[in-house]
């Protein structure tokens, strides 16, 4: 059994692209829905969880789901839906399944409709397991108190399961953390500058007392660039208190566009000196160059908890900063050598810390890193408004998850699971260079030019390095399909069954397949459930075709304007039209 996890952001969009790519028009215009069934079947998927759907319940309610894709041959789909009113149409995950596989669903498992309500969590009962497909709030949308909220009511739920139904627990999609420094850009972790600073001070010897100057003697001397860190950072800081974030314009150099963006400025010598990015948001700025300490109240205790601790900073930041307020630069070389040494990827980290207790503390497995624990560069996301893809600048934040009792019966898959993009075997499998390699299907993905034109189509060839045996791993599905690749997981057939009844009248199952509820004409016939006590069922049925007919009469449409009250010249044409005949 395959199970497949990914973050399509608006599966109505990468519906289109598949259909563009492989999609044969005879057999859509027959079955729209055999694009994706077909697609799904070319993988080798039992299973696809898919996150960020963004499609509304009642587009599936009235049947208008892009390629039928809630109704796709040979796989059961299971939804749960945004119906908060302030974000109907976003977040929304979907299960698809094998038919065989699945016995029930439940699109609200959180118990909780201030988290079930946001569409980010969908259940799927197998028999001797259960899966759990989610979309964890990213935190920058959402206050962090949300996001620990949210992750504490899905482990609540993944225990209940455990204890109450004796079930073993899958937890599949976006969680919005990662884990380990392997799992971000070297470039993206953080420095501790108050660590450093206080490990440099510490480190100076002290000639008054000729013990501490023997004992700093024997120690190995602390490196240049934590010295230059050190002895800058008071000057940077003090900068640092004339920041302000100011708008700029930029222009497109093929269309001429012009557009509002925002940059982060500070005076140094009478000099106007630029920080970071162009950004869309002021607050972006802001964020990105606050360096305090951050904090979050927790929604069930009411007190605060230490989100970030103060001066956690981003080794690319610190790089900036140092060049430009001190004139001090730090080559690639010596960065890489800092990420691999000191960087850290966040050190108090709420949502980390929630993902190690779920692994140490439940006894949950990684399975990406069960089997490849020292790969580097395997990122699942990248951010493609700035091309971070084609130098592979991402996190992993995608996982599958599985209880330890799982193990046994999970499959690593052919050997060419960690492709390498097609290089011809010329990096280490677990190297950065293949990473880069697959992310970038060996240079066939192209970075968006900056002159405009969007992502650039990939040949048939490139597009088709997706496919593969079914492995533990990851997918690299194309750009423009989405900014997540999919990952995987192949369970053997110890704890898989195809011989499953769907639970289909069960209330929960019934809600998560709002595709399946759509109203039929007799409908309008049923029993009124206001009607006066006495009243007959026949006379319920009477009293709901004069409404039908009422209703019918107040539409306003051509068709019924003109047999409900013809226009004297229409009559007219037409008795000399009957005339001429």
């Amino acid at each position: 059994m395959l199970i497949l996890s990914w973050n399509v952001a608006g599966l109505s969009t990468t519906v289109e692209k598949i259909d563009k790519q492989y999609g044969d028009r005879t057999k859509r215009r027959n079955d729209p829905s055999s694009v994706i069934a077909h697609f799904f079947q070319r993988h080798g998927a039992d299973i696809i969880c898919i996150q960020e759907a963004k499609i509304p319940k009642s587009v599936l309610e009235i049947r208008r789901e892009p390629l039928r894709c809630a109704h796709i041959a040979g796989y059961e789909s299971f939804w749960s839906c945004c119906v908060d009113s302030t974000k109907r149409g976003f977040n929304g995950v979907v299960t698809y399944c094998r038919k065989g596989t699945v016995i029930s669903a439940d699109s609200k498992p959180l118990s909780s409709p201030d988290l079930d309500d946001q569409g980010r969590c969908v259940m799927t009962d197998h028999g001797r397991f259960v899966i759990f497909n989610v979309y964890v709030p990213a935190g920058g949308g959402q206050p962090l108190s949300y996001k620990m909220k949210f992750l504490n009511g899905l482990r609540q739920a993944m225990r209940k399961q455990r204890e109450s139904y004796k079930k073993e627990v899958i937890l599949v999609g976006d969680l919005n953390i990662s884990h380990r420094e392997k799992d971000v850009f070297w470039g993206s972790r953080k420095l501790a500058i108050n660590d450093i600073c206080k490990e440099v001070q510490d480190e100076l010897p002290d000639t008054s007392r000729q013990k501490a100057s023997e004992k700093s003697a024997k120690k190995r001397p602390l490196p240049k660039w934590k010295l230059d860190l050190a002895r800058t950072w008071p000057k940077i800081e003090e900068v640092l208190k004339s920041k302000k974030t100011q708008m700029v314009i930029t222009t497109n150099p093929r269309t001429k566009e012009k557009f509002e963006k925002f940059r982060m400025s500070v005076e140094m010598d009478g000099k106007q000196i630029l920080l970071g990015d162009h950004e869309e948001k002021p607050d972006y700025c802001e964020y990105n160059f606050d360096f305090g300490s951050r904090h979050y109240t927790c929604s069930e205790t009411g007190k605060q908890v230490l989100a970030q601790e103060e001066k956690i900073i981003a080794l690319a930041t610190v790089a900036e900063l140092l060049l430009k307020i001190g004139k001090i630069e730090w080559n690639h070389k010596l960065q890489r050598s800092i990420a691999s040494t000191d960087g850290i990827c966040c050190r108090v980290s709420p949502p980390r810390r929630w993902l190690n207790e779920v692994i140490d503390d439940d006894g949950m497995i990684d399975c990406f890193r069960f089997y490849y624990p020292n790969a580097e560069g395997r990122f699942t996301c990248w951010d493609q408004f700035r091309n971070r893809r084609y130098g592979n600048q991402g996190a992993r934040i995608d996982y599958t998850l599985i209880d330890k009792s799982l193990v046994g019966s999970l499959r690593k898959g052919h050997v060419s699971s960690l492709r390498c993009g097609n290089c011809g075997g010329r990096c280490h499998p677990e190297s950065e260079a293949a990473a880069l390699c697959a992310a970038t299907a060996n240079g066939g993905y192209q970075p968006v030019s900056f002159h405009g034109g969007g992502i650039v189509e990939a040949s048939q060839k490139v597009l088709n390095t997706q496919f593969g045996t079914p492995h533990t791993g990851h997918i690299y599905t194309p750009p423009t399909f989405s900014d997540h690749i999919a990952v995987s997981m192949l369970l053997d057939n110890s704890c898989c069954s195809c011989h499953l009844e769907l639970q289909d009248q069960d209330k929960k199952t019934k809600a998560s397949q709002p595709h399946k509820r759509v109203k039929t004409i007799n409908s309008y016939f049923g029993p009124s459930t206001s009607c006066k006590h006495g009243e007959t069922k026949k006379q319920n049925k009477k009293v709901a075709f004069s409404n039908l007919k009422v209703s019918n009469a107040k539409r306003k449409g051509p068709m019924d304007a003109f047999f409900r009250s013809p226009n004297p010249k229409t009559s007219v044409s037409n008795k000399r039209h009957k005339e001429s005949r």
